[in-house]
């Protein structure tokens, strides 16, 4: 992957702060003559746009409209000037961004081979018609443009922000973009000693997927009710990205063949089936403590992926005696599942019911109870403290040093925590936001550094 690739995907995960550290480090910040290079500044420029707030926020817009500018102006294409023209609303030039989304269409129509893909010049077409006010017509073109990359999810939730934006400005409504919102992202979970087959909730599980618009879905593979609602992902196809506690051979010894060698079959197909595939802790056994971390990071996966789609996460859990379509709390529970002699759970109950969370700040470690996280985030953040969080999981001496070296790298007001960590915060705390900030290098580790927020 060459470095503007690389920027550009950084920028769709929402690392900004990285992005920013990659696009100064290959030397493309100080690129004034090459249009590709000023986009990017332009659209990280953008991108911290919308984080700020007041006269900030306006000139921060205003500075990547005039990157966008000379883009254009090297490189006459739709592009550069279509975000020239949403800025220009942005920063109040109402005039000035209908005069360039003008000139947008009519560059589209002279120039119908313009090297882009047949969705970008859709939504391109789409967001000049909404800044003109043409509502219907933007409409329509949008929907045309989907209609020739249904699966782009990653453009959709880019154009699908760039029309809200436009639609706020304009007063404009928005329940019409829906129908371009990218499938619900779901972490899931389910009882393991359950018969092979059980059509009932099955069916149970495949219609509520179904009704829910579920296009990702993020869990183990346990023996059970994890390989009914992974196979009816994979029916649907949706994505499904599999995210174990411990690594494959130790799970299917675990919590697979255990259970009953049937299975066994099954699972390996998913495995391979999987669009991702993760594996937490190089454990040789696996405890109680495990799977709720596991379950927690699936959750903090399945909100991540929403968020950056722009669209929606939700809980699944399938167990015995819960009524189809039924909720507790952010967790629906949609199966009754019949319960089975055969097998039986093959997780020891470990001395850790739960995993514990261990923070290092100004000098001071200490366990951090998930009840106690977002206080102590709160509090480090109003004081200028500088916080380093890790999983703890049995070898606390490991998980408190890699604390500790996060917190001596982290600036004032930062906390940044291990990836596990993180999506496990992030689960507790939906309203939390995380960034990768690259890879943490200690005397005998490296690790994943993300900041919190």
């Amino acid at each position: 992957m060459n470095d503007k690739a690389h920027i550009l995907q950084l920028a769709r995960a929402g690392a900004l702060e990285l992005a920013w550290a990659v696009l100064e480090s290959s030397g493309l910040a100080a690129e004034d003559g090459d249009p590709g290079a000023l986009t990017l500044r332009a659209r990280l420029v953008k991108d911290r746009a919308v984080r700020a707030h007041g006269e900030e926020r306006i000139r921060l817009f205003d500075v990547s409209a005039e990157l966008y500018d000379r883009a254009a102006q090297i490189r006459r294409a739709s592009y550069p000037l279509i975000n020239a023209a949403a800025l220009a609303l942005f920063s109040g030039r109402a005039s000035q961004a209908q005069a360039r989304a003008q000139d947008v269409l009519d560059l589209l129509e002279s120039n119908p081979d313009e090297p882009e893909t047949p969705y970008w010049l859709g939504a391109t077409r789409a967001e000049a018609l909404l800044l003109l006010g043409r509502v219907a017509q933007a409409r329509e073109a949008l929907c045309a443009a989907v209609a020739r990359a249904p699966r782009a999810w990653e453009d959709h939730a880019a154009t699908l922000g760039q029309f809200l934006l436009i639609c706020g400005e304009l007063g404009i409504a928005t329940e019409w973009l829906d129908r371009i919102r990218p499938p619900r992202s779901i972490s899931y979970s389910g009882i393991m000693a359950v018969p092979q087959e059980d059509r009932d909730a099955q069916d149970a599980v495949a219609n509520w997927l179904m009704r829910e618009n579920v296009g990702f879905g993020f869990g183990a593979l346990a023996a059970g009710a994890d390989i009914w609602i992974a196979e009816a992902l994979i029916q649907r196809e949706a994505e499904l990205h599999v995210v174990l506690p411990c690594g494959i051979d130790t799970f299917r010894t675990c919590s697979v063949t255990a259970v009953d060698r049937t299975w066994d079959s099954r699972f390996q197909r998913l495995l391979e089936l999987a669009s991702s595939v993760t594996e937490l802790l190089p454990v040789s056994g696996l405890t109680l403590a495990d799977v709720a971390l596991a379950e927690d990071v699936a959750a903090g996966f399945a909100t991540d992926n929403a968020r950056r789609l722009r669209s929606h996460a939700g809980k699944l859990h399938v167990g015995s005696g819960c009524e189809d379509g039924t909720g507790d709390g952010d967790v629906s529970r949609v199966a009754v599942a019949r319960m089975t002699d055969a097998g039986g759970m093959a997780l020891p109950i470990g001395p850790d019911r739960l995993y514990c969370l261990v923070r290092a700040m100004s000098g001071q470690r200490e366990r951090l109870t998930a009840a106690a996280a977002p206080a102590t985030l709160e509090h480090c953040r109003a004081t200028g403290g500088r916080a380093g969080i890790a999983v703890s999981l049995g070898d606390e001496a490991a998980s408190m040093a890699r604390a500790a070296a996060l917190a001596r790298t982290a600036q004032p007001g930062q906390i940044l925590a291990t990836r596990d960590a993180a999506f496990a915060l992030l689960a507790l705390m939906p309203r939390t936001r995380i960034e990768a900030m690259g890879d943490l290098r200690t005397e005998d580790a490296r690790f994943a550094c993300y900041a919190v927020f």
